[in-house]
């Protein structure tokens, strides 16, 4: 097997000194990336700002205050 001091050389097995240390180093730093990762995901959210260019939404129903209104101008037929 071909050792080159790397954490890939670790992983197929080898276990000399240099290897040894850039596994160590591999794994630091993994866990190091893993705790930022955690408490930037615990960091308070910032509000979201207002979306001026939405549009207004146009509902699809009648609320009942719109449905009385309109029956109080109805006529009904005899």
């Amino acid at each position: 097997m071909k050792c080159n001091a790397s954490e890939s050389s670790y992983q197929r097995g080898c276990r000399c000194e240099d290897c040894t240390k850039a596994h160590r180093l591999y794994s630091r730093k993994n866990a190091k990336d893993r705790r930022m990762a955690q408490s930037h995901d615990k960091a308070p959210k910032k509000p979201r700002g207002v979306r001026r260019d939405a549009p207004i939404p146009e509902h699809d129903a009648f609320t009942r205050e719109q449905i009385m209104e309109a029956r109080k101008g109805e006529t009904r037929w005899k």
